[in-house]
Order: structure tokens, then sequence, then C-alpha cells
């Protein structure tokens, strides 16, 4: 995962806040269904700046971060860093395995994309999971339907979520599901995130041939997804598990469970 923002308003922090809520939502009905017991522990590889680790200690769950650099949490969640643990991915989740340490739920946000080996992360996950956890997977939706209506009508030039050397692997919903299942996950919940990519059909917001107009189309979207949350958050989280079924949303984030 790349660098680290330098501030955040006011509206981005409630944002930040309130996408973890509605995941959250999510998780608590899967255990619900399941077998109702408590569950309270949280394994965040990759987990930057810290706003999820923060988000769970505040409910007073147990919280444990993987990260290269404790950087992001220390400026943004200071209260967190004590959690994280710093370094190779792979060796820190070796670690966790052999220590025999298991966590109700495994949250990995945009981390997938960026690593060599996104199946092998998936399988040491199932070595960390409690019995009756949930794996929370969250990734860009690539060659998705709206970007490639977007390059068919020329709309944007080129197919401009190619990222490398930054993302190594791409995923839609079929393809993360795909992959869990390889990994022996099964799926639980697919949702999708803001559209935000439908802002390149209109040529006075479209972001990608006018970079400059990035940051407008983003406080658009974080108000939008603010007044969302604030509406209704199981009817937002109904909307984005639609969108997701339809192949739209800029994120793709499943829930899987063993």
């Amino acid at each position: 995962k790349g660098g680290y923002q330098q501030e955040y308003s006011a509206d981005e922090v409630v944002y930040f806040k309130n996408k973890t809520e509605q995941k959250y939502q999510v998780i608590e009905k899967i255990f619900s269904l399941s077998d109702g017991r408590a569950r309270t522990s949280l394994l965040d590889i990759g987990s930057g700046e810290g706003w999820v680790l923060h988000f769970f200690k505040e409910k007073g769950w147990q919280v444990a971060g993987v990260d290269f650099s404790e950087f992001g949490c220390k400026k943004f969640n200071p209260d967190c860093v004590d959690d994280v643990r710093t370094g190779d991915l792979y060796e820190n989740l070796q670690v966790l395995i052999d220590a025999r340490e298991t966590f109700d739920v495994i949250w990995l946000d945009n981390v997938l994309e960026h690593i060599i080996d996104p199946l092998l992360s998936l399988q040491l996950c199932r070595g960390l999971v409690s019995d009756g956890g949930v794996l929370v997977v969250e990734v860009p939706n690539d060659f998705s339907l709206i970007q490639e209506y977007a390059l068919q009508k020329g709309y944007v030039a080129k197919e401009f979520w190619v990222a490398l050397p930054d993302h190594l692997s791409y995923f839609n919903k079929a393809g993360l599901t795909a992959l869990a299942k390889e990994a022996r996950w099964k799926c639980s919940k697919i949702i999708g995130d803001f559209p935000i990519d439908f802002n390149l059909i209109n040529t006075s917001a479209n972001y990608i041939a006018d970079p400059a107009k990035g940051k407008a189309c983003h406080r658009a979207r974080v108000e939008i997804e603010n007044l969302l949350h604030g509406v209704s958050v199981e009817k937002t989280i109904a909307f984005y598990e639609t969108l997701a079924n339809l192949g739209l949303g800029r994120q793709i984030i499943g829930f899987f469970v063993c």
C-alpha cells in the first residue's frame, strides 16, 4: 500500500468511520446467523493509518495490525501503534500462525492487488481465523462494466485502471469469489461501494481526462456516502449489494467464512 495522506477533512474522517461501520454491520449479521457467540478479536492485514483498528478498539475488541510501517498509524491513530506488527507481511503472518493465534475477523483492505501471491495470502488467513470467523476482503473493481463502457465510448483513452507495477492483480466480483474458493473460503456476501466511475461519462466531471477534477469528484463522493449512511445503514448496505450484483462500484468487498 502506497503513501499516506497528509491531512483529512472532518467529512473524510466521518466517511472512514461510516464505511467501517457498514462492514461491521455485515459481519455482525453473519455472526448472528451462525452460533450467535460474541466475537471480539480482529487482525487487520495492511492496517495502514489505523482507522479500522481504532474503530474496533473503541468497541472493546482486541485488535492486531500488520503493515510494512507504523508511520501512518502513528500520525492518525497513535492509540493503535502498539497493536501493529511491522515488516514483511508473510513473515509476520507466519509468526502469528506458529504462535497459534486466531482472530474472529481478518481484514484485508486494498491489499490483495498489491501482492505477488494473493492466493497464498488467503490460504495463510485460514490458519489465523477462529472457528466461525469472517474474512473481509476489499479490492478495486477493475475491468468493470462502467470502465469498459467508458473505454468503448471514448470517454477514456486507455485502461487507466491497469496500474503496474503498483497493482499486480486485478479483480471483479467473479474473480475475487473464485480466488477465495480456491483458498477454501465460502462467500457469504459481496457488496460494492460508491460508483465514482459514473463521472467518466460526464465530460464536466471526467477525472481521468482531466485529473484536476478528481478532488471535486472525491469530495462529492464523500458527502453522498455520508448522506446515504445517515438515512439507513441497512438500506445503504442493500444498495451496495445491488451495485455489486450489477458489476458496479469502484471497490468490491467480499465477506467469506470457512
